[in-house]
This record gives C-alpha cells, structure tokens and sequence, in this order.
C-alpha cells in the first residue's frame, strides 16, 4: 500500500509552530504533551482521565500545552479543563483527497 503525499504534513506541522510561536509571545509554558492515548479497546473508561490526573500531581503548578486537531478526541481536553489556546483553519492534501483540518493548540495550568 502506497500514499502519496504532497505537502500533507508539512501545512500541518507548520501550522503547529505557527501557533506555538503566537502562543508563547505572551505565555510561557513549562512544558508539552506530546503523546496521550488510550487503546481504543478501552477508550471511555478513564484511562485518558488518570494519566493526566498522574501528570497533574507529579507536575503541579506547571503550564503545559498540547497540539491536536478536528479530527482527533479533543473534546476530552474541553472537558478536562484545557484552554483552546490556538485555532487554525488548514487543507491537506493527501494524494487525490483534500482534508479540511481545524488544528488546536491547548493549554493548561496543572493543579
């Protein structure tokens, strides 16, 4: 199996550091989430939830941030409490299809 990509990644990782470099002209954070997932077989019974109850007692007090799109849970992070620091609009193209994307970047005072 063969995906033809042009461009695809690039719009959105640069969209990523386009966001960040806005949010840190005014904030400073501590840190960044860069992976949370739970298998799928056991989504929805918190496993998401206790990870970053983990990250909040072992980093409290820290500002952390996180990138995720419209395509991904990030309803879970409006429920956890997460600011939606950062919101852009982007098309992929992946191969023959474009992908409509809104990228998030979300922040969150740990406590």
């Amino acid at each position: 199996m063969s995906v033809v990509v042009k461009d695809g990644p690039d719009i959105y990782n640069d969209t990523n550091k386009e966001m960040l470099k806005d949010y840190t002209e005014t904030v400073t954070p501590d840190g960044e989430i860069c992976f949370l997932a739970a298998d799928p077989t056991i989504q929805g019974k918190g496993i998401g939830s206790l990870l970053l109850e983990e990250l909040s007692q072992r980093e409290k007090d820290k500002l952390v941030y996180l990138y995720t799109d419209s395509n991904c849970s990030y309803h879970f992070y409006d429920r956890k409490g997460f600011d939606r620091a950062k919101e852009k609009e982007i098309t992929m193209d992946l191969g023959s299809n474009k992908v409509p994307l809104t990228c998030f970047l979300y922040s969150k005072q740990l406590n």
